[in-house]
């Protein structure tokens, strides 16, 4: 059966009063403290790491969100649809500038008047660029164009890593017929 300890100190005061003091001693104090630092200093850097891999699987699913989305706008609204890697997210409309770093953002938008070109009122989403130190490249595509089956113009696979070298990363794979996968990979 465990007790709980009440520590009391009896304290004589000036005048001869006595009182009763509860308290810790000062070698309880420096354990506490000590134990206190070593489990810190253990787990913040797991911390760390938990909360790189949450914004690289973030990352990940927020790009399989926008490429699903344009696959069903496609198919939706009888047109063709891209998402193409953006600079000028914040500009209206937006542009594709092409290359394959895609974590420095994206649109996605559907073509209404057939003349495959962003034109104003034809972006259904924008995505800023990724904070951080995430690379978030494609082996070659810097756009995915669906048609109103709903395919790809072409299969692709992208990256998403962060400055950890050898930790898990993410892979997006955009398959043939336009559907997205995620799963883990080893950076290198």
């Amino acid at each position: 059966m465990c007790h709980a300890v009440d520590r009391k100190v009896t304290t004589a005061l000036a005048g001869g009063k006595v009182r009763n003091v509860r308290g810790f001693t000062l070698p309880e104090l420096m354990i506490t403290v000590s134990v206190l630092g070593l489990l810190l200093t253990v787990g913040i850097p797991g911390f760390r790491n938990i909360v790189m891999n949450n914004q690289l699987v973030t990352q990940a699913n927020e790009f399989a969100y926008a490429v699903s989305l344009a696959r069903s706008a496609a198919i939706k609204r009888q047109r063709n649809a891209s998402i193409c890697v953006s600079t000028t997210y914040n500009a209206s409309p937006p542009t594709c500038t092409g290359g394959t770093n895609w974590a420095s953002g994206w649109v996605v938008w559907v073509d209404q008047d057939n003349d495959a070109v962003l034109d104003d009122g034809e972006a259904i989403r924008v995505n800023e660029p990724f904070g951080g130190s995430t690379v978030f490249t494609s082996g070659a595509k810097s756009s995915f164009q669906y048609n109103p089956m709903g395919l790809v113009d072409g299969p692709d696979t992208l990256t998403a890593c962060d400055s950890r070298s050898g930790e898990t990363g993410r892979q997006i794979n955009v398959s043939p017929a336009g559907r997205v996968n995620t799963s883990s990979v080893t950076c290198s």
